[in-house]
């Protein structure tokens, strides 16, 4: 069974733009990239992926996925469902029977979480979902690859659960802090700080956090 995880990146111009009033553009693009190579990391630790796909508009995420193994698909600047839409048409086009839909700021994802994911698909058609802090979706599974609409953006998670339900497919829920915590929003930089060290993303974070400190919570 060849499982494909797909990671969507916006342009690093414009990724992270929800931390633009504590860090710098310099920082958000390293951000960015640090929490790639750590979920890229993480993947490699989960046997039951085939490949990854990094499907996003900026050249240097894209070369940044090749070197880490990392299939690239560009895409024009496509919404984030047309972006996954295109990534999962070219798994599918290259042999994935099975997706894992991951958005690209999870740097705590550990390699038994995905395992544990697609351990829980256990028919032919199957949908697990884990949903993220703020009730969206930071893990969809999907057997085969196109079983479900895409619904992704704010409180995704309930749509994924009915749009599951829609098509005939019982949903598996699984929950995990380490998948549940994103970065999103300013206050979870300072959770990176408990929670991060050993990460890429720590590691870029750390020079910065007294400051940062001083920033959000004035």
């Amino acid at each position: 069974m060849k499982i494909w995880t797909i990671i969507p990146i916006k342009h690093l111009g414009e990724a992270k733009s929800s931390l633009a009033r504590v860090l710098d553009p310099q920082t958000r693009r390293r951000l960015v990239l640090a929490m790639l190579a750590d979920m890229l990391k993480a993947i490699s630790e989960a046997p039951s992926i085939f490949k990854t796909a990094v499907v996003s508009p900026d050249n240097e995420v894209l070369d940044f996925a090749r070197a880490n193994n990392a299939l690239g698909v560009e895409e024009p600047g496509l919404s984030l469902n047309g972006a996954l839409k295109l990534a999962i048409s070219r798994a599918v086009a290259l042999g994935a029977r099975a997706v894992l839909l991951l958005p690209g700021d999870l740097p705590l994802i550990r390699g038994v979480d995905i395992e544990n994911i697609t351990a829980m698909a256990t028919s032919e058609r199957d949908v697990v979902i884990s949903p993220s802090k703020a009730n969206g979706t930071n893990a969809l599974f999907l057997r085969p690859p196109e079983a479900m609409d895409l619904n992704f953006g704010g409180e995704s998670f309930p749509r994924h659960l009915r749009e599951a339900v829609r098509v005939g497919i019982k949903p598996r829920i699984y929950r995990s802090t380490t998948v549940s915590f994103d970065v999103d929003e300013p206050e979870d930089l300072l959770e990176l700080k408990r929670l991060g060290p050993g990460t890429n993303t720590y590691e870029v974070l750390k020079q910065k956090l007294p400051v940062l400190e001083k920033k959000i919570n004035s």
